[in-house]
């Protein structure tokens, strides 16, 4: 006869083994997710791509003698918005195994998400290749070059986890070791950078991990999923709307051109009342944005339309001599890399005029962004270098001077230009500062009631018909990049 008491003993001991399991899965949860400063416990960290608290806007140096001057105020300094935005569509890690966790995840999205993808709408309107660029192709080609096959494991899982909207996401273990957080740092610059849709990682995270590596990271979001959403739709039509106007028989300057002009054209620098003012959404969708959102916003345009493109984290220097972090971009035309800065092109006038748009930050060299701006490496991937000048604005369009008479000469072809395509504002530069100076005088000096500005565009508005003052103009003096603008009345 089977014996009763060992039933009950070995039920016992199943009921004993299943509560230790339980306690031991509560003790493992709460080494991963609790505690202050131990680093088995969660241990703050602010994601960033800049420490500093402000950024800082160069001043031109106006000329206020004119009849009908303007003069351009300086940017509101901004304070630094440490925001990580939502990865829509993640990018992928080589290895097979984890090719197949991804492409998982990747259906699961589909079915659960309505976003519209466009890509390959607009490059078969626009005449590109079907496979054209996408920011997720230009990301890996371009910012995680420096990434080993394990760390870039880590990055897609944190990009995965945001893509889901999950707040505790496991990372590769042996990847991260725990006293090695600036790498961690590091990543995350990546992290910020490549999240481009949306903006609904808080400024802080957490990390967690076992005595000698990093095994998860937790986030908090600042909007909902379904918040984060419709945002991210929103922005997908309005870039729509924009690429729209890009024709197919565009060469890439052009297209920059273009991507440049609308975004200085429709965005005001400035902190927004809703926080979006350092992503892609704020710049192109509500109209305001600080560096880091016109930086995102020319990537995201950019890679679309067909344009290799990364971005620049660092710090300027503007004419007053303040220091701050900022933000900025590098592309390639024809197969040759340029620094742009799209929030240092775009100047605040008093009383404000969309119409103008600089470019004294487009497509500079190393060497002539260094004289203000100066980027911080990344432990994981390095900038490009930009030794050309063949595609500076004003090279390309030969608005370049080295004397008097070189510049008359450059400042009619540029207002012919400007009057041809009903432009307001009229820009030439100089090759340093001394002939700046020297043509600055003589090209706005009066003799005997007349001036050789307003000879120039009587010339010019008898040549191409077109609608102005040539008896009243505004003028704005670039000292810091040897510019000359003429505001057309």
């Amino acid at each position: 006869m089977p014996n009763p008491f060992f039933r009950l003993k070995k039920k016992a001991y199943i009921e004993f083994a299943v509560a230790v399991g339980i306690i031991f899965f509560m003790v493992v949860m709460l080494c991963l997710f609790s505690g202050d400063n131990d680093v088995k416990g969660l241990t703050n960290q602010t994601a960033a791509v800049y420490s500093d608290s402000s950024e800082v806007i160069p001043a031109d140096g106006n000329d206020t003698s004119g009849s009908a001057d303007e003069q351009e105020s300086d940017k509101d300094n901004n304070k630094n918005k440490a925001a990580s935005e939502v990865f829509q569509g993640n990018s992928r890690e080589n290895s097979k195994e984890y090719a197949k966790t991804t492409e998982k995840a990747t259906v699961k999205n589909t079915k659960s998400k309505t976003v519209t993808s466009w890509s390959a709408k607009y490059n078969n309107q626009a005449g590109l290749s079907a496979s054209g660029y996408s920011y997720i192709d230009n990301f890996k080609r371009h910012m995680i070059s420096g990434l080993t096959a394990d760390q870039a494991v880590v990055l897609n899982q944190i990009l995965d986890g945001i893509s889901n909207f999950e707040t505790d996401i496991s990372i590769k273990d042996n990847v991260f070791k725990k006293d090695d957080i600036e790498s961690l740092k590091s990543l995350f610059v990546l992290v910020k950078i490549a999240c481009i849709e949306n903006n609904s990682v808080a400024s802080t995270y957490q990390y967690a991990g076992n005595d000698d590596y990093l095994t998860a990271i937790k986030l908090t979001y600042t909007k909902t999923q379904e918040q984060a959403l419709s945002e991210t739709n929103k922005l997908r039509k309005k870039v729509d709307s924009v690429l729209k106007g890009i024709r197919t028989d565009m060469n890439e300057f052009e297209r920059i051109e273009y991507i440049h002009d609308i975004i200085n054209k429709m965005c005001i620098y400035g902190e927004s009342d809703t926080g979006n003012q350092d992503s892609a959404y704020g710049c192109l969708v509500e109209g305001k944005a600080v560096c880091e959102g016109y930086s995102k916003a020319f990537l995201l345009l950019c890679n679309y339309a067909g344009i290799d493109c990364t971005i620049v984290t660092g710090t300027a220097i503007s004419d007053s001599g303040e220091s701050a972090s900022h933000m900025w971009n590098m592309v390639m035309v024809d197969g040759k890399w340029y620094h742009i800065d799209l929030t240092w092109d775009d100047p605040t006038l008093n009383p404000f005029d969309k119409n103008y748009v600089r470019y004294d930050f487009f497509n500079l060299t190393d060497s002539e962004i260094s004289q203000t701006h100066t980027g911080i490496k990344n432990e994981f991937y390095d900038y490009p270098q930009a030794n050309s000048t063949k595609y500076n604005y004003f090279v390309y369009y030969n608005y370049c001077a080295y004397d008097f008479g070189s510049a008359y000469d450059a400042m009619e072809r540029a207002a012919t230009a400007a009057a041809i395509r009903g432009n307001k504002y009229v820009s030439i530069k100089l090759n340093n500062n001394k002939t700046f100076l020297s043509v600055k005088n003589q090209l706005f000096k009066e003799l005997k009631g007349k001036s050789p500005i307003f000879t120039l565009l009587k010339k010019v508005k008898k040549k191409t018909k077109a609608d102005f003052s040539t008896g009243e103009i505004s003028k704005i003096f670039n000292e810091q990049t040897n510019v000359i603008t003429v505001g057309l009345k």
